[in-house]
């Protein structure tokens, strides 16, 4: 359990996991699930929500994870569309790569080439894209949690939390 002092319907001091009984500064102490508040949350004295600006930053964060997870990644020398399309093909690829590890196939990489592929090859491709998507999820849920926490504050450091160039 938490508790958080809140001033103006603003968290401004979190202390984990250790209660407060009382303290000599102005404010209503309030309890909440271990990691729920941090400081700059609004309250409206029954839920807790981030302030509009933080709002805008989390809905920037969204565009960013998207523009990074589907902006492609490069494979074995091979650049790989991460597009929700090329996903749903590499996907299918690999199911039809597992149950026949003979087979293969001619990629199209973009710009009319094509590049033969073996099974194992697609189970790679397969296995990076699903690592890039994990990473780009995991880098998401970092920044919004800086964000609640006021430690992003620019959508420069999200661009940076996620290699874009502004």
């Amino acid at each position: 359990m938490d508790t958080a002092l809140v001033a103006d319907g603003v968290v401004v001091q979190v202390w984990r996991d250790t209660p407060r009984a009382s303290l000599d500064v102005a404010g209503t102490l309030v309890e909440f699930a271990a990691g729920q508040a941090v400081c700059g949350m609004l309250w409206d004295g029954t839920a807790l929500s981030l302030p509009p600006a933080s709002v805008d930053l989390v809905a920037y964060a969204e565009d960013a994870k998207w523009r990074k997870e589907t902006g492609g990644i490069a494979v074995a020398g091979i650049q790989v569309a991460t597009d929700d399309r090329s996903k749903l093909m590499i996907a299918g690829a690999r199911i039809k790569a597992a149950a026949d590890p003979a087979w293969t196939t001619q990629w199209h990489i973009g710009g009319g080439v094509l590049v033969p592929l073996t099974a194992p090859e697609v189970i790679a491709i397969s296995d990076a894209v699903l690592a890039h998507v994990d990473k780009c999820f995991a880098i998401f849920g970092s920044v919004v949690a800086a964000i609640a926490a006021g430690t992003v504050t620019t959508t420069a450091e999200i661009d940076s939390a996620f290699g874009l160039s502004g």
